[in-house]
């Protein structure tokens, strides 16, 4: 089995972030992001996803983008040429009354839509609008096409639907099956 993990480090106006990331991991994580809700999205994204994470971060604002970032960058450096893998992924993860509908392409295209908002300000310890910067910059980072639509009342289940989504369709679109590469290009 060849060894599919990748680490980075993202610097972004104040904050640090660091992230590892084992594609043929099992769903641990070591998480200290400095927000727990946001390690427990992490967490839910390395469960469903059975991704092993690792993920340190200091700063302030900005630190939800940093970790997007690095954990993007760490993606793409386990990718590598992402020869053999299946490329799209999806995935509906419903969280009680919240629905998350995530499509990704592992394409090397970096593009983020996001659809649905959250009622509040803050979500546990961590400010709602934080969740799209986190996903441009793994988007980014990861060279990855994602699309999200979720809706629901309470914005925990949305966001955690969102992030379980994530980690189920990266889980499909990542899996290796061969040697070619998912293009008719023949190369991304």
């Amino acid at each position: 089995m060849i060894l599919r993990r990748g680490e980075a480090e993202v610097k972004k106006r104040g904050s640090e972030a660091k992230a590892a990331i084992d594609l043929e991991g099992q769903g641990r994580a070591k998480l200290t992001s400095g927000s727990a809700f946001l390690d427990h999205m992490l967490h839910s994204l390395s469960a469903v996803g059975s991704l092993d994470l690792a993920v340190e971060a200091t700063g302030g604002f900005d630190r939800a983008e940093a970790v997007g970032g690095a954990l993007g960058e760490a993606l793409d450096r386990a990718l590598g040429a992402r020869r053999g893998i299946r490329r799209y992924g999806w995935a509906m993860v419903p969280m009680d009354e919240a629905l998350a509908e995530v499509a990704l392409d592992l394409g090397g295209r970096a593009y983020l839509v996001l659809e649905g908002s959250f009622s509040g300000e803050r979500i546990g310890d961590l400010e709602a609008g934080e969740i799209k910067p986190f996903f441009e910059s793994f988007s980014a980072g990861g060279r990855l096409t994602l699309h999200c639509r979720f809706q629901g009342e309470n914005d925990h289940h949305k966001a955690e639907s969102i992030f379980k989504a994530t980690g189920l369709a990266l889980k499909k679109a990542a899996f290796q099956e061969g040697t070619a590469i998912p293009s008719i290009k023949g190369a991304i």
